[in-house]
């Protein structure tokens, strides 16, 4: 694959993200009393900002490969505890066990999403059998 496809998907990928991020916090924003009325609503509000979580954590990882290259990662301190805590923040405003759930949710999302990851990025090496020396004295 060219560096130019790679780039333009990163690209699309990252602005895909980003727009769905912000569409499902409008959502839960403009909707949060909803989210309110019942215990299986809170649930569901948890849910849909682990989602939250998943797209801004896409986003941010992918414009983070655009400026320092293909092979950067995404690490735990920096990306993903920075969305995490920001999804759980936005969760915060709409309900206490919101956030909670929506922690809850993300960690699983976030497994699920690091199999795929591995899976797809992390190739085999193999190693190659080099031959030892017999002796030391054949080099002096």
């Amino acid at each position: 694959m060219s560096a130019s496809i790679t780039t333009k998907s990163t690209l699309i990928s990252t602005i895909i993200s980003g727009i769905l991020s912000f569409v499902i916090f409008a959502t839960l924003r403009f909707y949060a009393q909803w989210f309110n009325d019942s215990q299986i609503n809170i649930l569901f509000g948890g849910y849909l900002f682990s989602w939250l979580f998943i797209l801004s954590l896409t986003c941010l990882s992918n414009a983070e490969m655009l400026i320092f290259g293909p092979d950067f990662q995404a690490k735990l301190v920096p990306e993903i505890l920075l969305c995490l805590s920001l999804t759980a923040a936005a969760a915060g405003v709409v309900h206490r066990v919101c956030a909670t759930t929506s922690i809850l949710f993300s960690l699983v999302g976030l497994y699920f999403l690091n199999r795929i990851s591995s899976n797809y990025y992390n190739s085999v090496v193999v190693p190659v059998d080099v031959p030892m020396r017999k002796s030391a004295k054949k080099y002096k």
